[in-house]
């Protein structure tokens, strides 16, 4: 049962942000409040437990694609652009902007988590530095670029502007970290044009 509270508050964060309320989650599953409260002793734990699953999660699945043998670079730097946590999928902006301003130690817990993200990003793209795969530089930098921008895509009026969903925005982005901007004949021409100088 308390999986199942901690699926269905989810949800309801999902759909109404954190502002949800514990009657919300009772109907949804057909159950008492008091139940609910056998489980957890506040809305706030329940919360705090819901988005420690959500980075569990994340951190899960981050490792299985790191220690995929079969999985080549560039497929390993885009499913861990596209990871989102099971439990709620993609999480838009304002359920994020929520949490940041009204429950600052879940969000102290986000923000290092965030960081830890960054580093693991700029370790697989240090190794595609030394593999050759990736042009030498600041690995950092562009770890953190790259984690901003999808932070960027995952605004709701964004996405609803350009008729995109978050997985979309995040392929796209990925097809742009990887490959430029620069068109293939723009490309070799810029890179002569480096090897001159």
């Amino acid at each position: 049962m308390k999986e199942k509270i901690l699926m269905a508050v989810a949800q309801e964060i999902k759909n109404r942000g954190i502002k949800f309320t514990i009657d919300n989650v009772a109907v949804r599953l057909g159950i008492s409040k008091k139940t609910i409260y056998q489980y957890f002793s506040s809305k706030d734990e329940i919360i705090t437990q819901v988005i420690e699953l959500a980075l569990v999660d994340v951190e899960g699945q981050e490792q299985e694609i790191l220690a995929g043998k079969e999985t080549d670079f560039v497929e390993k730097i885009g499913a861990l652009i596209l990871l989102t946590p099971k439990i709620f999928g993609p999480i838009d902006d304002w359920i994020m902007a929520d949490i940041e301003r009204y429950r600052s130690q879940d969000w102290e817990r986000i923000e290092k988590f965030k960081y830890e993200r960054m580093l693991v990003l700029s370790q697989l793209l240090e190794e595609g530095i030394d593999l050759g795969i990736v042009r030498t530089m600041n690995a950092k930098v562009a770890a953190r670029l790259l984690l901003g921008a999808c932070r960027e895509l995952s605004q709701y009026k964004f996405l609803e502007e350009n008729n995109l969903n978050s997985i979309e925005a995040r392929r796209l982005l990925t097809e742009v970290f990887l490959y430029g901007i620069l068109a293939k004949s723009k490309l070799k021409s810029e890179e002569g044009l480096m090897c001159n100088e």
